[in-house]
């Protein structure tokens, strides 16, 4: 969709985020926490940004008090029938949200179906079309829709190819952001004509992925726009090291590629406000976060020694590097430190870290799940963040500790390449980085780390670098906005 004039008032750019997740309504991870945030640092521009979610059974009670249902149905036809589906709305942080309930078709109770197929990515195609049908209930039409990952990616590939629905193509643009190429949406069928998409559409130029169809890799093709949530990210997936599959595709189309750090709300994550916090400080007064290390070290049944406490906080998957940190427990412990870990996912590695734990109860303490408290208190608490990453989109992890004066430690990928500067390269370094992917690169940055923790001028320095770094949606959200604008036909940022 072009706009004609060579100007336009940020305040009349619609966009509507359509997602999967969206903190605080449902969140699985960092997904949740982006569109969470960045709709509304684009309201703050003056851009008018709204967020449209499934209606999930597993959505607290509580929040679903808040929700008001719309009067006008949505009716959204599939496999030569039509489903009946309410709009219900709400408001978050200033952000109003819009949830699909379709009659007779729930979604997963756990947000992602555990095994892909027609059927399970049932509800997400209809989710699909009901933003392309929205306007008739929520009685406002969105200049674009910006899409979040495989689930979402489904609308670009409706407007290129769905019989009906690609009539729709000039009303509206199309934004992909790709947080984790690593989840594509692969289904092994191939006929999706019941479904309204045209035979066409399943070719090499179009969603077949190796006899199968590829729902990310259709979106890639038929948005108008692709985003990474890092720059670094967005080079990287176009190496068949960290291309998934789809380097290839990638490299096609990387005229319309870019990629664009994520960022952190930091009216929520604020060291000097945190209500989960003990103590509060900033850095004018970095001092009180003894008394939230003292607290941390409580809760893991600890008393203070004054010795490092390094922190991981995340899943317990192959991506984050969690072997690399398992391999080197047992030196970190040599080495005179403490370690805690809060995460869940592989049982495998769930089981080693259970075992390390018991085999080092005065130096390793292991809590599955995610604690929300106890996460808050390990960033304010702790002296240094893991971060091993075999690749990293973004990481937002990272950017979290160093808001609260912990030093990350990471392998230099994606967003924590882009995000941590070497302290021993650079006199404004935030973090220790490593290239090799191996137990021992890991074990020498943490080596590095321990060496500047006993330099207590120098240290110090590391933290307040940490703390005086920008990473909040203002920057970013103005590169989204300015990618609208380039949509909208607008070249002269000057205003802006």
């Amino acid at each position: 969709m072009v706009i004609s004039i060579m100007s336009l008032p940020i305040d009349k750019i619609k966009v509507l985020h359509i997602a999967s997740e969206m903190h605080p309504i449902v969140k699985k991870g960092g997904l949740g926490d982006v569109v969470g945030s960045l709709p509304k640092a684009l309201r703050e521009l003056g851009i008018d940004s709204r967020v449209f979610l499934p209606m999930y059974p597993s959505i607290d009670e509580n929040v679903k008090r808040t929700f008001k249902r719309m009067p006008y149905k949505l009716y959204l036809p599939l496999e030569w029938r039509v489903f009946p589906a309410f709009l219900w709305k709400t408001d978050v942080q200033g952000v109003p949200v819009y949830l699909l309930e379709i009659e007779g078709v729930p979604f997963p109770a756990d947000v992602y179906p555990s095994n892909l197929n027609l059927n399970t990515i049932k509800p997400f195609f209809l989710f699909s079309l009901a933003a392309l049908e929205l306007e008739k209930s929520a009685r406002w039409h969105p200049q674009i829709f910006h899409l979040h990952d495989w689930p979402t990616s489904q609308v670009a590939i409706a407007l290129k190819w769905h019989m009906y629905y690609s009539s729709f193509s000039k009303s509206y643009d199309t934004v992909l952001t790709i947080h984790n190429l690593a989840h594509q949406g692969i289904i092994q069928e191939t006929d999706l004509m019941p479904w309204g998409i045209s035979k066409e559409a399943f070719s090499i130029d179009g969603l077949e992925y190796y006899g199968m169809i590829n729902l990310l890799k259709g979106g890639i093709i038929a948005s108008d726009a692709i985003t990474t949530v890092s720059p670094r990210y967005s080079w990287e997936i176009q190496t068949k090291e960290y291309g998934m599959g789809l380097d290839g595709v990638l490299k096609k189309y990387n005229s319309k590629l870019r990629g664009i750090l994520n960022g952190i709300d930091y009216s929520y994550w604020n060291p000097m406000t945190d209500p989960f916090l003990p103590a509060h400080y900033d850095i004018d007064n970095i001092s009180p976060k003894k008394e939230c290390r003292k607290a941390l070290l409580a809760r893991c049944g600890w008393g203070e020694d004054h010795l490092p406490v390094l922190i991981y906080i995340g899943r317990l998957v192959e991506q984050k590097g969690i072997d690399l940190l398992l391999y080197s427990i047992e030196s970190i412990v040599g080495h005179g430190c403490r370690l805690i870990v809060v995460g869940e996912g592989n049982e495998v590695y769930e089981q080693s870290l259970k075992e390390a734990s018991a085999q080092f109860p005065a130096n390793v303490f292991v809590k599955i799940g995610y604690d929300e408290e106890l996460a808050h208190l390990m960033y304010a608490g702790g002296d240094m963040l893991i971060m091993p990453s075999y690749f990293e989109p973004c990481g937002l992890i990272q950017l979290i500790a160093m808001r609260y004066g912990t030093v990350p430690i990471c392998r230099a990928v994606g967003g924590l390449a882009d995000t941590v500067i070497d302290a021993d390269t650079a006199h404004d370094g935030t973090g220790f980085l490593f290239s090799h992917y191996s137990s021992e690169a890991l074990l020498h940055a943490i080596g590095r780390a321990l060496g500047a923790w006993n330099s207590p001028e120098l240290w110090n320095q590391i933290v307040r670098n940490c703390m005086s770094a920008d990473f909040s949606w203002s920057r970013s959200s103005r590169e989204y906005a300015k990618l609208y604008l380039e949509l909208l036909g607008v070249s002269d940022f000057r205003s802006f």
